[in-house]
């Protein structure tokens, strides 16, 4: 009798156990699904898109004056009021960086700036000189980096006019989001944000830049998702490539298959 009651016992426990393990992980997955950072894009279903009831709000960021133009740099962004945490635009406080910080950007290599804010979806170029404005970009994304030059009196080194920036514009892993995630494009522009010129292939994020002075090419460090998992991380391989400032096209590998095999070679030989 004992020996029924501890398997009836058992058993129970067991269910009981089962159930609760399947209650917890619909908790967590609902509350990771309301967590979820970045764009949430708008589906075809019908269904869905009458249930879209939030009120999404326009935020301006504070101003950059671009230099050596008549444009003025208007980050925007949009607060969703849904009951939660506003994860609208959002400038970095002064206080996460050091003396370089200013306004809602700071000092960069060569010269240049970036901008520092959370979830900027767009940027307005505003003409101060006839009141002209145009968006730089005519879809959702989210422009993850923002590079634009910014020379003082005293600065008398050499001088690019350009914009580098990283847009997420796609969502590439299909998961209903544009967020980090996702792969990120990188274009030259010039400076009155007009002529964007795509740099870098499909499915990759941009890791560094750099200037080769004498030659005016740019190199870029670039993670390609190369094992297809809709991810970019420490799996995935790095890429040097390089494309012209005066000329933009999308970059070269500038390492070749035989150094590759090379380099592979001599780490075979390490335990």
């Amino acid at each position: 009798m004992n020996s029924k009651r501890l398997i009836l016992g058992i058993v129970i426990g067991g269910i009981v156990g089962a159930v609760l393990v399947l209650l917890v992980m619909i908790l967590f997955e609902n509350n990771r699904s309301d967590n979820k950072d970045g764009l949430q894009l708008v589906t075809t279903d019908s269904t869905t898109t009458n249930e879209s009831t939030n009120q999404q709000i326009l935020v301006y960021g504070d101003y950059v004056d671009l230099d050596s133009t008549d444009y003025l740099l208007i980050p925007l962004g949009m607060k969703v009021f849904d009951g939660k945490e506003d994860k609208g635009l959002r400038s970095k406080s002064s206080d996460e960086y050091s003396d370089s910080y200013t306004g809602n950007y700071r000092s960069y290599k060569y010269n240049f700036y970036t901008l520092d804010f959370s979830n900027c979806n767009n940027i307005i170029f505003y003409n101060k000189q006839n009141d002209e404005t145009h968006l730089l970009l005519q879809k959702p994304a989210i422009i993850s980096q923002f590079y634009f030059p910014y020379y003082d009196k005293e600065y008398v080194g050499e001088k690019y006019y350009f914009i580098l920036l990283g847009i997420r514009e796609d969502d590439t892993n299909m998961d209903g989001y544009i967020n980090t995630d996702d792969a990120e494009t990188v274009y030259l522009s010039d400076l009155a944000g007009r002529n964007m010129f795509k740099i870098t292939p499909d499915n990759t994020q941009l890791i560094d830049w750099f200037i080769d002075m004498p030659t005016k090419n740019i190199l870029l460090k670039v993670r390609f998702d190369t094992n297809k998992d809709k991810k970019f991380n420490y799996y995935d391989e790095i890429e040097i490539m390089k494309t012209s400032i005066d000329s933009p096209v999308e970059a070269k590998k500038i390492i070749g298959k035989e150094i590759k095999a090379n380099i592979k070679k001599i780490l075979d030989k390490i335990k």
